[in-house]
């Protein structure tokens, strides 16, 4: 922006720094205007303290939990992978945003959203709530309303030894800010759910995948407060059919498992948009009656499974065949996300027990 040469912008940074080098160049500018220390200089030349907040921004290394940036940002692992190998500590689990520091910048110059949508995300939901609506977070029948500090607080119990998770659970609820009854409540039913050392599944990978994720959370905390008994219902429909081995779940032919079917659907396309879930049978046409006779969504996609008996319902992604070890038939073809699993764990987890 000059006409020095970069020696002589050095030799004026020297003379301006003077005895101040080590110090940095605050002082150094402090130095130049006859004060002490920098707090003097800015005092009375408030209108360079933005110089000082950005110099001291553009240092900062600050990093979060890859579950938060997530959920927060819509940018899932791979897109963090992708612009610096360095962003993500595997270990830890943590972004390092200061690696990230580019793209998110050019993220919000081209005016794109940084984040993934304009509805009030769950996590805010009780914050942005006027005095006169406190009853509907009440009304919810989730444990506790902000899904994703549920979410942080079981990933961190998850990390400790699980002979010590119950001494430091009060801990770690205090720096989750939940109640510490809540986080009891919570770590009981998670427990419940995995008969193993965990406490929670890992998130599907992919921002579509995330994008899906958080929609469906959004939802299902508004549905915890207007259609309660639906939600529980199809969350009890969840826990009696799931298998931890497989992503899908599955139905039989008779009648009652039909109307059990039925209304599994009617509510997972609530939270779930109906062109994100699949059902196959033993062939594609057993799968177009299926969904004539109980008036299931059309946009709701078909498959076939040979041989199979029953019908199973996933939701899916699109995936592109790259090696010749994989079966699909197709170059593209449509696969399980693992959303539903994750889905319906977490919300066994989140919902009160009836005599809660």
């Amino acid at each position: 922006m000059t006409d020095y040469d970069r020696d002589h912008s050095d030799a004026i940074v020297s003379a301006v720094l003077s005895n101040n080098k080590e110090k940095g160049i605050w002082f150094g500018l402090a130095s130049l205007a006859g004060h002490l220390t920098p707090d003097t200089t800015f005092e009375y030349y408030i209108h360079t303290a933005h110089l000082l907040a950005g110099w001291q921004m553009s240092q900062a290394k600050l990093f979060m939990p890859i579950t938060v940036f997530e959920m927060v940002t819509g940018i899932g692992y791979q897109t963090v992978n992708r612009q610096d190998g360095r962003a993500y500590n595997a270990s830890t689990k943590q972004v390092y945003l200061d690696k990230m520091r580019g793209y998110l910048t050019n993220k919000i110059a081209s005016k794109d959203s940084l984040f993934s949508y304009n509805s009030t995300p769950v996590n805010m939901a009780c914050q942005q709530a006027p005095q006169n609506d406190a009853v509907d977070t009440q009304l919810s029948i989730f444990i506790h309303p902000k899904v994703y500090d549920v979410i942080a607080l079981l990933e961190e119990l998850q990390n400790i030894n699980i002979d010590k998770r119950a001494e430091r659970l009060q801990e770690v609820a205090l720096r989750h800010a939940i109640a510490i009854n809540e986080a009891r409540q919570v770590y009981d039913k998670a427990r419940q759910v995995f008969t193993d050392d965990r406490l929670f599944l890992s998130a599907p990978t992919g921002h579509k995948n995330q994008e899906v994720l958080v929609r469906a959370l959004d939802r299902a905390y508004q549905m915890s407060i207007d259609e309660p008994a639906r939600l529980k219902l199809f969350v009890e429909i969840f826990a009696d059919k799931h298998n931890f081995k497989t992503s899908s779940i599955q139905f039989g032919i008779k009648s009652d498992q039909l109307e059990t079917f039925k209304e599994f659907m009617e509510f997972g396309c609530k939270l779930i948009d109906p062109s994100h879930w699949q059902i196959r049978a033993s062939s594609e046409q057993a799968v177009i009656d299926l969904k004539n006779k109980l008036g299931i969504d059309r946009k709701v996609r078909i498959g076939s499974r040979k041989n199979f008996h029953g019908y199973e319902v996933r939701v899916v992604q699109k995936k592109r065949k790259r090696s010749d070890k994989n079966l699909a038939t197709t170059d593209q073809y449509y696969a399980s996300s693992g959303v539903l699993k994750y889905l319906g764990c977490l919300l066994i987890v989140l919902i009160k027990h009836d005599n809660s």
